[in-house]
């Protein structure tokens, strides 16, 4: 798979931007032994990828990281870093707790994602839900015993509703819903239904100071996850928070809808994946809860 990439940035009439997203693409690969190009296509308007972190075919948790509008393999970097650090804090968590699990994360950019307009449609929602579902149903067979955990942001979190909505969520055992763009009523309700019959734990937050996310509701999505019955609500706004390490922290609060923290002439202002954001450690521990409640003598026959 590797080999097409090279083989694509060795071609002389990429644009510069499709140029760089490749090079992103490739620069995380070959600095990251555990690194690996599960799946890769050029397609317009931007070449899709799909990258995993720790050994897929081994873990006990499978955690997919995706991502919100305008976002590509431009923004790859900063995306994989949150996805490797993901990985290792849970892993750490879980052996802090005397459970040691495997744990992989997988960057998912095999979706267009689309812009702040078409973002109040369910379009892109839906057939990135439709690519997901096939990304997931390709675990059953390597991987028949890991628990499959969804971690959305911004609009993903449509995609996340969509999934359910179209009865294609089944395998996936754990959701975050984070800065949501909002779900449809329909996804709502199948959302719900999921989590009542056992079959899902949905977990959901959004920071007070976080103007984006609810223009996105005003949409044909209009229903905060937060307010689907079952939903485990928690907060992105400082506070207590249990440490990587063990024991609890005071967690920072996020600024504004960002996924990852900025830098500007006014100072650093936290993203929602921040090692040091409330947000972010919640969302480390809540995992490494679902990693340690897998028994890894088990196997749960999945589809294949």
């Amino acid at each position: 798979m590797i080999d097409d990439l090279r083989a694509e940035l060795a071609r002389t009439d990429l644009s510069p931007e499709t140029e760089q997203k490749l090079r992103n693409l490739l620069t995380v690969l070959e600095s990251d032994a555990q690194a690996h190009l599960e799946s890769f296509e050029m397609v317009e308007p931007g070449p899709h990828a799909v990258v995993s972190f720790g050994d897929v075919d081994t873990a006990d948790l499978i955690v997919f990281l995706l991502h919100g509008i305008e976002t590509d393999l431009a923004q790859f970097p900063a995306w994989a870093d949150a996805a490797q650090r993901l990985c290792a804090d849970i892993i750490r968590s879980c052996v802090v707790r005397g459970t040691p699990r495997n744990v992989a994360t997988i960057a998912w950019f095999a979706w267009d994602s689309g812009t702040h307009v078409s973002a109040l449609a369910t379009k892109h929602a839906t057939v990135g839900a439709a690519r997901l579902a096939v990304s997931i149903d390709r675990l059953g067979p390597r991987n028949p015993h890991a628990h499959v955990a969804l971690v959305t942001y911004s609009y993903s979190s449509t995609l996340l509703g969509e999934l359910f909505a179209m009865n294609l969520g089944e395998n996936v055992r754990t959701a975050f819903s984070i800065a949501s763009a909002g779900v449809t009523h329909a996804a709502g309700v199948a959302l719900a239904d999921a989590v009542s019959r056992g079959d899902l734990v949905l977990h959901a937050t959004e920071g007070a100071n976080d103007s984006i996310a609810p223009l996105g509701r005003l949409g044909q999505h209009p229903l905060d996850p937060r307010d689907v019955p079952g939903a485990l609500v928690y907060e992105s706004d400082g506070g207590e928070a249990p440490a990587v390490t063990g024991g609890t922290t005071v967690g920072a609060a996020v600024e504004g809808h960002a996924s990852q923290t900025s830098v500007d002439e006014h100072g650093r202002h936290l993203g929602y994946f921040d090692e040091n954001a409330q947000s972010y450690l919640i969302l480390v521990a809540r995992l490494a809860d679902a990693a340690v409640s897998v028994d890894p003598s088990a196997s749960v026959d999945l589809p294949a």
